[in-house]
């Protein structure tokens, strides 16, 4: 079996026309066979390539934003894209309809970008999966077109052709012979304006076009820039390696997918592995402080029995000590840290001139009251400030009045 059938599709197939022209290559890209029929007589291959005609594919030249690499597929269709967005003025079309790829970009820091309908696409595929042809690649008729640096290449068919302007940048040509076209001529006019016109057009026919050699010097004529048959048109002699493949994004083969996704392996292993050793050092972290935490408790519990011998229960001994030592000062006439007036006084002090008492109340250790504040930030700043000072509060709520709030707390001496 051959390795390559590569088949060239029009605008027609297969709506009006089931015959479409193909050509069949060996594994080291010679030229086998050719023709033109319909499917069931095409010949087998392990390998199928679509070659669309140019009027099928329209190519722009735009500024995209950074991060965009050449063979990057896009499309509004699935929730919008930024080479979508980028190419969505320069389409008259919805761009949610269309199939867009970038080309590589050029030193002027301009990207060719390749555009085709969607459902077009769609539907050329499916047939041909049907026919048991699928496709690994789909590219554009016009980058069969032969190009040399600083020459513009023109294609002439029985109706209508393209120009190839470079790597991945041309236009379709409307009907013109035997004149010039008048799209080359306006695409030539703009060009010369750019500063960017041709050295020379080399023309290409393909078979079938007869031209008069004496219509050359009239082009060349009316273009202003020199002209030169360069031969036969014929899109099957010409290796098609470098062309872009639109076959991706959306429509890249189930094999090459995969392949995409290898080039992330080592990025995807590298971020698992952060993942692992950070799992690893934090939960040996959680360890260690609970660790020092149960030294710390032991070591309460202690210093607990050493100063209260007498007590047999110890559930929380940093709060136990507190209430037994605050015992003993009132029994000495002396407040507790839990009293109404310390509590009071460092509630003041937290305070510090920032607001104004509305009312206080204090029962079992825990004081009550109510402060008038600017804004909710200096409420959340006075429970702050509170809490430095060893003291549990609890902001219950905070309520617009006048020009600025009231904040009631709650308040008992902490640990």
């Amino acid at each position: 079996m051959s390795a390559l059938l590569r088949l060239l599709v029009t605008g027609d197939w297969p709506a009006h026309t089931t015959v479409s022209e193909w050509a069949l290559y060996d594994a080291r890209g010679q030229l086998l066979q050719r023709g033109s029929s319909e499917p069931r007589h095409w010949p087998a291959a392990e390998a199928c390539e679509l070659v669309l005609s140019a009027d099928q594919c329209l190519t722009l030249e735009v500024k995209l934003p950074k991060g965009i690499k050449a063979g990057a597929a896009g499309t509004k269709a699935g929730g919008g894209d930024l080479l979508a967005f980028a190419v969505e003025e320069s389409l008259v079309g919805d761009v949610e309809n269309e199939h867009i790829v970038a080309g590589k970009t050029g030193p002027d820091g301009r990207t060719p970008v390749w555009v085709v309908g969607r459902a077009r696409l769609l539907a050329l595929l499916a047939a041909l999966r049907q026919l048991g042809r699928s496709p690994s690649r789909v590219y554009s008729e016009l980058q069969l077109a032969p190009i040399a640096s600083g020459r513009w290449s023109v294609c002439l068919r029985e109706h209508g052709g393209f120009v190839r302007l470079g790597s991945e940048n041309g236009f379709t040509l409307d009907d013109g012979l035997p004149e010039p076209p008048v799209t080359l001529r306006l695409a030539l006019q703009a060009a010369m304006k750019a500063g960017n016109a041709p050295e020379s057009i080399d023309i290409y026919c393909a078979q079938g076009v007869d031209v008069d050699a004496t219509a050359w010097p009239a082009w060349q004529s009316k273009l202003g820039v020199p002209i030169r048959h360069a031969g036969e048109y014929a899109w099957r002699n010409v290796p098609a390696t470098a062309a872009r493949n639109l076959l991706v994004g959306e429509f890249a083969p189930q094999g090459e997918r995969g392949t995409v996704w290898e080039a992330f392996k080592p990025a995807l292993a590298l971020g698992a592995l952060t993942l692992v050793l950070y799992s690893v050092f934090s939960v040996g972290e959680w360890i260690w402080l609970d660790h020092k935490a149960g030294s710390l408790r032991i070591q309460a519990v202690a210093v607990f029995r050493a100063a209260f011998p007498q007590v047999q229960t110890i559930v929380d001994p940093s709060l136990q000590m507190q209430r037994l030592y605050d015992q003993l000062k009132r029994e000495r006439g002396q407040l507790g840290e839990g009293d109404f007036l310390p509590l009071l006084a460092s509630v003041s002090e937290a305070l510090a001139g920032q607001g104004t008492f509305r009312n206080i109340s204090y029962e079992e250790g825990r004081l009550e009251l109510t402060v008038a504040l600017s804004d909710v930030a200096a409420s959340e700043r006075l429970r702050d400030r509170l809490a430095q000072r060893g003291l549990a509060p609890t902001l219950r709520e905070s309520r617009p009045a006048g020009a600025g709030i009231e904040a009631s707390f709650s308040v008992r001496r902490g640990l």
